[in-house]
């Protein structure tokens, strides 16, 4: 008997249609709450698994973003999916399933705001950006203070992400996966998958991303004007509209 890890869920269980949403570092399957109804709303079973080393569960043996990514495998072997997406390290996750996805099932992967690369020098920086939300200890008015954009209910599951989670899961996960680089996992990419990569304003969030996924072949980069790295609590219809482009074109 597989044992299917913890998720959220969202639509109806008899929908034909299903979309699995995998959130990133120090966060939940809550982040998706957006995304995940809107979702629901347009005939798909939304599913949203909780990480390793998140949302209480337990970590695993290592850190490395393929363990995490092989933790979902029950959801893979369960069903197929015409929706896949990833927001940071979850996208990271994402890429690391590609290689799993049906090799002819068409389907629709975004993205979001992924790190595919990181020197030495953007690795330490992300540490101390990740450890500073444990440390600080942010209130969902701070979140709001900070993030005119989004909801209450944005803020309140980005607090209770960073709660229950380890207080040293960002440290485990950055330093477990050194050196930080992930592009290389596209050419996983089944041939009757589209993939999207959503990109923070480089205004925002500087260019570097951008300029990842600008060399990248065969996947489709979008700039979100105005979004931070948190586009699907800022912007969740984009994310939604992207997805179902895939989909429907």
């Amino acid at each position: 008997m597989t044992t299917v890890p913890s998720a959220s869920q969202w639509g109806s269980p008899t929908a034909s249609r299903r979309a699995l949403l995998i959130h990133g570092l120090n966060s939940s399957s809550h982040t998706f709450h957006r995304v995940a109804s809107a979702l629901a709303a347009k005939g798909y079973l939304v599913v949203a698994p909780n990480l390793l080393g998140h949302a209480l569960r337990n970590p695993g043996t290592d850190f490395q973003i393929q363990t995490l990514a092989d933790d979902l495998l029950p959801y893979l072997q369960a069903a197929e999916y015409d929706i896949v997406i990833g927001h940071s390290v979850g996208a990271l996750v994402v890429l690391s399933l590609l290689k799993y996805l049906p090799k002819a099932k068409p389907a629709s992967v975004v993205l979001i705001d992924p790190s595919l690369e990181l020197t030495e020098e953007q690795v330490v920086h992300r540490r101390v950006l990740f450890a500073s939300d444990v440390r600080n200890n942010p209130t969902a008015e701070d979140y709001m203070t900070l993030n005119t954009l989004w909801t209450r209910d944005d803020a309140i599951w980005r607090v209770l992400g960073t709660k229950i989670g380890r207080e040293t899961n960002s440290d485990d996960h950055i330093d477990g996966n050194v050196p930080w680089s992930f592009s290389h996992l596209i050419a996983d990419k089944p041939a009757a998958v589209a993939l999207t990569i959503l990109v923070a304003d480089p205004r925002l969030n500087g260019s570097s991303k951008l300029e990842t996924a600008a060399k990248l072949k065969d996947v489709r980069t979008v700039i979100v004007p105005n979004a931070s790295h948190w586009i699907q609590n800022e912007f969740p219809e984009v994310v939604v509209e992207e997805a179902l482009r895939n989909i429907e074109e």
